[in-house]
Formats: C-alpha cells, sequence, structure tokens
C-alpha cells in the first residue's frame, strides 16, 4: 500500500515538473533572442525562468453572451497573472497582456467554466 502511493506520488511529481518544462519550452522556441537571453539569465541567477517575461495574447472567441462578458471581466481583472486586456463589445476578441505563466491552455480552462471557446490564438513574449 505504502510502495502504491509512493508511486503515485513521484508520478505526479514527475508529470507536473514535465509540463511546466514544455511550457518552458515552448515560450523559449515561441520568444525573441531578448527574451531568450532573459530567460537564460534568470535560469542562471537561480530565478523561476519566466519571471520578468510578458506575454501579449491576441484572442477570438466564441460562446460569450453578455452575463459570460461580465463573468470573464471579473475572472481576468482577479487574476493577479492579468496584467490588462481589453474585450470586445460583441466579445468576440480579447487583447490580453500577463505575466508569461498565464498560456493559453490555463485561459482555456477559465473559459470552460464560460462555456466558451476560443477561436483564435496569437502570443507575443516580451520583457
Amino acid at each position: 500500500m505504502k510502495k502504491c502511493l509512493l508511486l503515485i506520488a513521484f508520478s505526479t511529481v514527475f508529470l507536473t515538473f514535465t509540463s511546466f518544462g514544455q511550457v518552458y519550452e515552448k515560450i523559449y522556441d515561441l520568444s525573441s533572442s531578448e527574451v531568450q537571453n532573459h530567460m537564460n539569465q534568470n535560469k542562471v541567477s537561480g530565478v523561476d525562468i519566466l519571471t520578468g517575461v510578458r506575454a501579449h495574447h491576441v484572442i477570438g472567441l466564441a460562446g460569450i453572451g453578455v452575463s459570460q462578458k461580465s463573468a470573464l471581466e471579473a475572472l481576468l481583472t482577479n487574476d493577479s497573472r492579468v496584467i490588462s486586456f481589453v474585450l470586445s463589445e460583441d466579445g468576440t476578441s480579447l487583447v490580453l497582456e500577463s505575466q508569461a505563466v498565464f498560456t493559453k491552455e490555463e485561459f482555456q480552462t477559465l473559459l470552460q467554466s464560460l462555456n466558451g471557446t476560443v477561436t483564435g490564438y496569437a502570443a507575443e513574449y516580451s520583457i
């Protein structure tokens, strides 16, 4: 029984670190050399690799009505990773400035609670 619990705990930790590593790699690959150099310096300094890195998201949306629009605005306003955002009047597009740790996948999870979907997505990273 103890071995089973230990195996489950180890697997969870391994998968968590693996998925974070994939996020860092993806952001690194999509970034300019200036952002890559900053991430490399963060690694050498022993701080979180994404410290000081910002993401500029342009997101197409579907399924966001009036009530969902207000709820989405509240969720984004209360998320400490979000720096600023502009949601279109009709709820079909969102421009979002955030810390780089706020990924497309995390936004999609947030959007699922509102029954909305992402119809288009682009991101750029800066420092």
